[in-house]
């Protein structure tokens, strides 16, 4: 009766098996103990049993096939243990293959520091508010002061997303001129930069793409 109380996995009834494996051993010892074996002929040896006395070899057989069934049942529940909780687990993969889907940068955005240029030698070393270079709003409408939501200041480095080539021109001091403008996240907000106030060599940086429209 035993034997139909086994749960399905198997895992909390391993002892029960190992007891009625011990408990088969223990019945075939003492059947086999039981019996009077054979008087052995004269002149046989110890090596090989009488011809008529086939008790111990077949207490021999029964007791291996016991031990093997149930070492198999053993092994066919334990491995039905392992494989239930694989087969319930959480799936996080769309193709159920476990493995989460590798995560990708939003459309027309990228990752690029680039450094304030002022092109005025007296404010390279200066954070005034007369040295101060404006952010804008928005890079499609005139640079002034409706439009500017925070200042840099010379050598302060940024952190730009993408850029726009077609934005309002924009003048420098000494006549440099330029309709590129960078996007940029600039204490926790979105602002522009005019192109012609950054290091000209970072300019035609090609490690940010064009803004989305």
């Amino acid at each position: 009766m035993q034997w139909c109380k086994l749960s399905f996995t198997g895992e909390d009834r391993l002892p029960a098996l190992v007891e009625l494996l011990h408990r088969a051993q223990a019945a075939a010892d003492a059947g086999a103990s039981g019996m009077t074996p054979s008087p052995e002929p004269e002149g046989a040896t110890g090596a090989e049993p009488p011809a008529g006395d086939t008790t111990a070899p077949a207490a021999g057989r029964r007791r291996l096939r016991l031990a093997l069934a149930v070492l198999g049942t053993a092994a066919v529940l334990t491995a039905a243990a392992l494989a239930v909780p694989a087969l319930t687990g959480p799936d996080d993969s769309p193709d159920g293959s476990g493995t989460p889907p590798p995560q990708t940068p939003a459309r027309g955005t990228g990752s690029a520091l680039i450094t304030v240029h002022n092109v005025e030698r007296d404010c390279q070393h200066q954070r005034t508010e007369n040295c101060a270079l404006s952010l804008a709003r928005d890079p499609y409408r005139v640079y002034r002061r409706s439009n500017v939501v925070g200042h840099v200041w010379h050598g302060d480095v940024l952190h730009a997303v993408c850029r726009v080539a077609n934005g309002v021109t924009v003048t420098d001091e000494v006549g440099g001129h330029s309709s590129m403008w960078f996007r940029i996240d600039h204490e926790g907000k979105q602002m522009w930069v005019p192109g012609i106030r950054i290091r000209p060599e970072q300019l035609e940086n090609t490690a940010l793409p064009s803004c989305p429209e």
